[in-house]
């Protein structure tokens, strides 16, 4: 796991009591353990971001989404508007959900993305990424696959 001096969190810790609204719904979704989940944290103008997006849809989703974890890409700081637009826009099949507020994504961290936040069933940190980098992102992979079986 990469250090990241802006991440509010460390291997080990508990996941944050967040609540979110998908963008394609109302329905608010609260978690306990029981469900491996995976957190991306982006902003619509980043560049990096949309290279994380589209890894994320390619190479990690299809496996993800048959498993009993729970996905979800968060827009840093837009409205459900906004992430609906980009979504629609990058032709992306990915449940995605809004923090117009930051409010959700300052229980994270302090500033940078993208970022993606990896809990177990047990609701502890096993792995985070900062930014686009296929080794962090090859390392997710495996690392998602081996709590999934």
């Amino acid at each position: 796991m990469i250090f990241d001096e802006y991440s509010y969190l460390s291997p080990g810790d508990s996941f944050p009591g967040v609540e979110i609204e998908p963008v394609e719904s109302d329905e608010i979704i609260t978690w306990g353990s029981d469900r491996i989940i995976l957190l991306n944290f982006f902003i619509v103008p980043c560049k990096h971001c949309k290279k994380m997006l589209e890894y994320i849809q390619e190479h990690i989703w299809p496996d993800f989404q048959e498993s009993d974890g729970y996905f979800v890409s968060i827009g840093r700081e837009h409205s459900k508007e906004e992430v609906k637009e980009f979504r629609d826009q990058g032709n992306y099949l990915l449940p995605f959900a809004a923090d117009p507020d930051r409010s959700i994504y300052s229980q994270f961290a302090q500033k940078k993305v993208p970022r993606n936040y990896l809990f177990d069933k047990e609701g502890l940190l096993v792995y985070q990424t900062r930014g686009f980098d296929l080794d962090q992102l090859s390392t997710l992979g495996k690392i998602l696959k081996d709590l999934s079986t």
